[in-house]
């Protein structure tokens, strides 16, 4: 029997229930990284709405990273009415990220134009599936990295990091504690970081985490 496809308890339940009605064998679950996960693809659903949201907010790209490092395959699902984008402030920005999540990311996207385009193109992707493969993401490890690779990958999570600088603040620091560790005027030592990146870096490092702490598998109340 094929593997099921999983679905995230926060994603529409019209999709789940179109999906059923497509003959896909589907499992609501909490999922992370990622709003589906069919055999060893991982897959992101976004709006047109919720993309250019997080690309404002600075937490597209380490969502989509995180994906990539925890399936084989990664691909992005943008749903919505691409006409949208010149209707932003900036459709130059959005269509930049484009090209930097396909080229530098090497996370592709696909286009839906509804959720009902969604739920069509997600049951072709289980079909499709290598039946005899195991199903990722609920109890699959992610792709091991070496060290110097965890190293970056713990540091590109502060914010506005990508790798190289990741790589730069690593190599002038000495650490990953010692980054950790570096107060604004030291980080402001370190190329392309100025005044208010480093700030903004410091500010998370020592925050007191406010968040409502859940474990990643708890099943929100009422689905």
């Amino acid at each position: 029997m094929a593997a099921p496809l999983y679905v995230d308890t926060n994603e529409p339940k019209d999709i789940a229930k179109r999906l059923t009605e497509l003959g896909v064998a589907v499992e609501r679950k909490k999922i992370a990284p990622g709003d589906y996960v069919c055999g060893e693809i991982g897959i992101e659903r976004k709006t047109v709405s919720d993309f250019f949201r997080s690309l404002i907010q600075q937490r597209l790209f380490e969502q989509l990273r995180r994906l990539r490092e925890s399936y084989p395959v990664a691909l992005l699902v943008l749903e919505g009415d691409l006409q949208e984008i010149s209707e932003f402030k900036n459709p130059q920005a959005v269509l930049g990220a484009f090209v930097a999540i396909e080229v530098d990311e090497r996370v592709p996207i696909l286009a839906t134009a509804d959720k009902e385009q969604t739920a069509a193109l997600l049951s072709v992707i289980w079909k499709r599936q290598d039946r005899e493969r195991a199903a990722y993401g609920l109890r699959h490890k992610p792709k091991t990295l070496d060290l110097g690779e965890r190293q970056r990958f713990i540091v590109e999570g502060l914010p506005n990091v990508g790798e190289t600088l990741a790589n730069n603040l690593l190599e002038h620091f000495g650490s990953v504690q010692a980054v950790f560790n570096a107060d604004p005027p030291s980080l402001r030592q370190v190329s392309k970081i100025g005044e208010g990146k480093a700030a903004e870096i410091s500010r998370v490092i020592t925050a007191k985490y406010e968040g409502r702490q859940r474990r990643v598998d708890e099943e929100p109340e009422g689905v």
